[in-house]
């Protein structure tokens, strides 16, 4: 993609604002994106929240204030000797152990980000549908095949009757011709 600015080079700065609910983006080179000055933005914050905060539950630290909170602190996996402050900071698990020894805090962590807490893929829905597909596919067979037998028997009960009428009239049995007219009129 090239550079929304010069049009000339490959654009890898995207840079996108809303102001009062109008989004704006642009993709631009570096050399735009520094004349314009995107590159050496700022986001530091002025205030340190670990000290602003530090100072605040120092008095709060004792294991008689908040036993939980010192409990969950030194869990400690068996497996690998993984804290979850280790977790929290890294992203990572150490172990499978991992799993079972914080699973109670890892567990609406996880629903949360994946919406549930066992895979169970997404390859099942395209195949229930294609299941779906093909069970209606057989069924719709089934039905057509019977269809075609109660055609074919019913021909060959009115080609039956036919005959019949035929060898009625030639015997002169006009009666019974009669009768075997009405029921070929019934069946087609």
């Amino acid at each position: 993609m090239l550079c929304d600015n010069c049009g000339k080079r490959e654009a890898n700065v995207r840079y996108s604002e809303n102001i009062n609910g109008r989004k704006k983006e642009l993709n631009l080179c570096e050399e735009c994106s520094k004349k314009l000055g995107i590159t050496n933005m700022d986001f530091s914050m002025p205030i340190d929240f670990s000290s602003f905060f530090g100072e605040f539950m120092e008095d709060f630290a004792t294991p008689e204030f908040m036993p939980l909170l010192n409990e969950i602190k030194t869990l400690k996996c068996d497996n690998c000797g993984s804290t979850f402050e280790d977790i929290a900071n890294t992203g990572k698990l150490g172990c499978g152990n991992c799993y079972d020894v914080f699973e109670e805090r890892l567990d609406p962590i996880i629903r949360r980000m994946q919406g549930a807490n066992r895979h169970v893929g997404r390859v099942g829905k395209i195949i229930d549908s294609k299941i779906d597909k093909k069970v209606s596919n057989e069924s719709t067979q089934k039905e057509e095949k019977q269809n075609k037998t109660k055609e074919s028997e019913k021909e060959t009960q009115l080609e039956k009757l036919q005959e019949e009428l035929k060898q009625a009239i030639k015997e002169e049995r006009y009666e019974d011709a009669a009768k075997i007219r009405d029921e070929i009129k019934k069946i087609s």
